[in-house]
């Protein structure tokens, strides 16, 4: 599955495409609110052993590659499209860092032996992967990693009415990348990680509100009209109020993520 025309198939989505069509704006000041918002979730909820062995599954732009590297982690990474891989290659460049290995393949096809990783990431992926593979994609992240190990696994939330509703109205103004969003609750992802033979862990929920310095489309732009100056007060006050919400059990679900820590039994 790793040719485009499969992937859209497979996967609902062009994702060669679609990362061409992000990969500059990733790293553009207009983005930067929300980089730091998943940076310092990073840091509040993944720990990572100096010199352990970590694959990055679906590693997109390589944004969790990059910060995994930096945090002294050995990485291996794969996605399903080779231009992410590439991406993640020159982003992994650009910043002086150099995965073990980075490669196209599938999440549902790991090509990595039993009980290989200390660390298995999958962020934003098995939400598109279709709902009756969705297990047997989970079951392979777990397959690979070493009994006792972690796997820190997402999925966009169910209710996350506010971030659904954006959605909508992107795709009624023609904002929205092609492909579909499949929205599952905490509680299915927890189902599926209990499934695989993992005992559950902590979890953090991420981006409980879009940033309200401009509106934010799917295809990584923003749209304001406020001055450099209002924006910059504006997105302080909102790092400091998101990294108290996405903490509040309560509020978890509501979240545009929930992320979710579990362990491979022994």
């Amino acid at each position: 599955m790793g040719n485009a025309s499969s992937q859209k198939t497979d996967f609902d989505k062009d994702w060669d495409g679609y990362s061409v069509l992000i990969d500059d704006r990733k790293d553009s000041p207009g983005w930067a609110v929300i980089r730091e918002a998943r940076e310092s979730h990073w840091r509040e909820l993944v720990q990572l052993p100096a010199g352990s062995h970590i694959l990055d599954a679906g590693c997109g732009n390589g944004d969790y590659t990059r910060l995994a590297l930096q945090d002294g982690a050995r990485v291996w990474a794969f996605d399903l499209s080779r231009e992410m891989v590439s991406a993640t290659e020159r982003r992994l460049a650009a910043a002086g860092l150099e995965a073990e290995e980075l490669q196209v393949a599938s999440v549902l096809e790991i090509p990595y032996p039993d009980a290989r990783f200390d660390v298995v990431l999958c962020f934003a992926v098995i939400d598109h992967v279709p709902d009756e593979r969705r297990l047997d994609a989970v079951r392979e992240l777990v397959r690979v990693l070493k009994p006792g190990g972690t796997l820190y696994i997402n999925t966009p939330n169910r209710y996350a009415y506010t971030w659904r509703a954006g959605h909508w109205l992107m795709r009624q103004l023609g904002r929205f990348p092609k492909g579909k969003i499949r929205w599952l609750s905490p509680g299915e992802l927890q189902a599926l990680c209990i499934e695989a033979d993992c005992s559950l862990g902590r979890s953090l929920g991420l981006e409980l509100l879009p940033p309200v310095s401009g509106i934010y489309t799917s295809d990584l732009e923003r749209l304001t009209v406020l001055p450099e100056s209002l924006i910059s007060v504006l997105d302080r006050w909102y790092l400091r109020v998101e990294q108290r919400l996405r903490r509040i059990d309560g509020l978890k679900p509501f979240c545009f993520h929930y992320f979710l820590e579990a362990t491979k039994r022994d």
